[in-house]
């Protein structure tokens, strides 16, 4: 596919576009390049891991911290990180008065379609709702808001922390919460992923 515009998270300093969907891969893989304003992103996304999936990151110009298990490391352009399934990590955010500019790669083995696909989602469901000023100054939405996104994203994708079995009850009844006062994981106008792509309704149509 071609790559789709810019998504803008301008609170938290983060701006990314899609370069290869799920689907395009039958499930294999993701790719997105994304900008973090100088010094921004480290609260992009939260401590978190994968079971089954390898993320790779280029970075393309700047300077970047990330975490990795327990340590905080460095990286510079030309540089690849390499975060494997099962270890919990924080993504690259920039370290400089300069942007930081990424190139991530999400590999799923065996592949995950809808795991790919609800992790793209939750991503660009945030980013609308920030361009729509429904987020905090931190550019995360509410909690309950929160909570719809991450349990779209389990079984692929949990905080690190605290026990798997812990988070799906907790989240379980906190989406069922949000979605009964009227959040989704996802909003035609900010977009929607299918299988053909990112498609959108026109700002005004409900």
């Amino acid at each position: 596919m071609e790559p789709t515009e810019w998504f803008v998270n301008e609170p938290m300093g983060h701006r990314a576009r899609i370069l290869v969907l799920p689907h395009d891969t039958e499930g294999q893989r993701f790719v997105l390049e994304y900008i973090n304003r100088p010094f921004a992103g480290q609260h992009a996304v939260p401590p978190h891991f994968h079971p089954t999936y390898t993320e790779t990151f280029d970075i393309l110009s700047g300077k970047a911290r990330y975490r990795l298990g327990r340590d905080e490391r460095s990286a510079a352009a030309g540089e690849r990180v390499v975060m494997p399934a099962g270890v919990a990590h924080v993504h690259p955010w920039s370290d400089s008065d300069e942007e930081l500019h990424v190139k991530q790669t999400a590999e799923a083995d065996p592949p995950d379609l809808a795991g790919l696909r609800a992790s793209l989602q939750a991503a660009i469901t945030i980013f609308g709702l920030a361009g729509a000023g429904r987020v905090n100054e931190r550019g995360l939405p509410s909690l309950l808001q929160l909570a719809v996104l991450a349990r779209t994203t389990m079984p692929a994708t949990y905080l690190a922390g605290p026990p798997r079995a812990l988070q799906h009850v907790a989240f379980g009844l906190l989406s069922s919460i949000g979605r009964f006062v009227g959040y989704r994981d996802s909003y035609p106008v900010f977009g929607v992923l299918t299988g053909n792509g990112l498609t959108r309704e026109p700002a005004g149509r409900r």
